[in-house]
């Protein structure tokens, strides 16, 4: 959450009682390349959550491509009813008593130009603090925020950048929220009728879109360029940057909402659009290389209803890190067995199960996607991958 305020200029000042007061904590200063935090919090705590706020700060700032401007000034309060709030933003101190924290943004001037300052004001939770810096350092960097829905949804994932490490990691009731909630339309999540500091749930849903853009293979690039775009007070729009694959971008995050979990891969389970599908002559065979640890993959075969397929694999997956590798069939749990289900006009069947040899009967007509099985949280230790050849077999043959 960000308010505006207009003023002179900011200096940095170290909270101080008037009076001495034995019910007044003195609060320490501790600083960083890029940060000033006025806190009360024990100075092991204090000292891990500034090297957080470097370490996400050189994260975001690296995805931005703009290095921080100036120093974030930070109040950070354990107790605020014994820290000495002479020289703090009164709207800053209520924030820290009724929802945590605000990030308070001046345009101040020097005498020569006018600046970009924000106080941040969090109570000791890291993932106020972390929030709010995100929002600090779009202020710092590029003198505005972006629309609510982009603003409040980047500062939502700023609690969860870590270097190497993409996969969902949110708070537990936010998950079940956006997979209780998987019809929700873009339309609404990107609403331009929103405000700051609305609800748990809308947060939720703009930390969920914000994260799936961010990291799905097939729409973070534009992503980024878009951002960046909104940041720096140009006129574009979401409709505008992907109109062309709008249908596949509700489809997929339609599915990444029916499916999140903590741990769970965006980049894993994107779908390849590119594959290349067709129907076959009996006889003929159609090819595909199938990966463990992956989402729902193309096969190249695009089956008709009612007509009968056969099947047959080779090579070895191993699901888990140490596991033991096994063969299209899966493990006594049904873990790596090969999968298929079919696609068409972006509605997905059920699951079906395949396995190393066999036949099915097209229970419809669709594209054909494979997968070896596994829990979706747990993609992202499995690896290797199967061969997989299709045919469609004559009349009565293996019946």
């Amino acid at each position: 959450m960000a308010v505006w305020l207009l003023g002179s200029l900011i200096t940095h000042h170290t909270a101080q009682a008037e009076t001495p007061d034995e019910e007044v904590s003195t609060p320490s200063v501790i600083r960083s390349r890029s940060f000033v935090v006025h806190t009360d919090l024990p100075p092991d705590q204090a000292t891990r959550l500034l090297t957080r706020l470097e370490s996400m700060l050189e994260m975001i700032s690296a995805y931005w491509g703009r290095p921080m401007q100036g120093m974030i000034e930070c109040y950070v309060v354990r107790d605020i009813d014994r820290f000495p709030v002479t020289g703090m933003d009164p709207i800053g101190v209520m924030a820290i008593r009724t929802v945590g924290g605000m990030n308070v943004m001046r345009t101040v001037t020097d005498g020569r130009r006018y600046l970009a300052k924000s106080i941040v004001y969090a109570n000791e939770r890291p993932e106020v603090v972390l929030h709010e810096v995100v929002h600090a350092y779009c202020h710092h960097s590029f003198g505005r925020l972006g629309p609510v829905w982009y603003s409040e949804g980047m500062a939502e994932m700023g609690h969860y950048w870590e270097d190497g490490n993409t996969t969902v990691r949110a708070d537990l009731r936010a998950i079940k929220h956006l997979r209780e909630n998987s019809q929700v339309l873009l339309a609404d999540v990107i609403s331009p009728h929103q405000v700051s500091g609305d609800s748990w749930q809308n947060y939720a849903s703009r930390w969920g879109l914000c994260h799936f853009l961010s990291h799905s293979p097939n729409y973070s690039r534009q992503f980024s360029l878009f951002g960046r775009s909104l940041l720096m007070g140009r006129d574009v729009t979401f409709e505008q940057t992907y109109g062309s694959v709008a249908d596949q971008l509700s489809f997929e995050y339609e599915f990444f909402l029916r499916h999140i979990e903590t741990g769970y891969s965006v980049e894993r389970t994107a779908w390849n659009w590119n594959g290349k599908f067709a129907t076959v002559r009996s006889g003929r065979t159609v090819s595909s290389t199938i990966l463990a640890g992956r989402g729902w993959q193309p096969s190249g075969l695009t089956v008709q209803s009612g007509l009968r397929y056969g099947y047959v694999s080779s090579g070895m997956c191993s699901i888990g890190r140490g596991a033991a590798n096994v063969d299209a069939d899966g493990d006594d749990r049904g873990r790596g067995r090969l999968v298929g289900a079919l696609l068409k006009n972006y509605q997905l069947g059920d699951e079906f199960d395949l396995g190393k040899s066999g036949a099915f009967r097209a229970s419809s007509s669709g594209d054909l996607y494979l997968r070896c099985r596994n829990g979706w949280s747990e993609l992202v230790a499995d690896s290797g991958h199967l061969s997989v050849e299709l045919q469609l077999q004559q009349p009565g043959r293996g019946e």
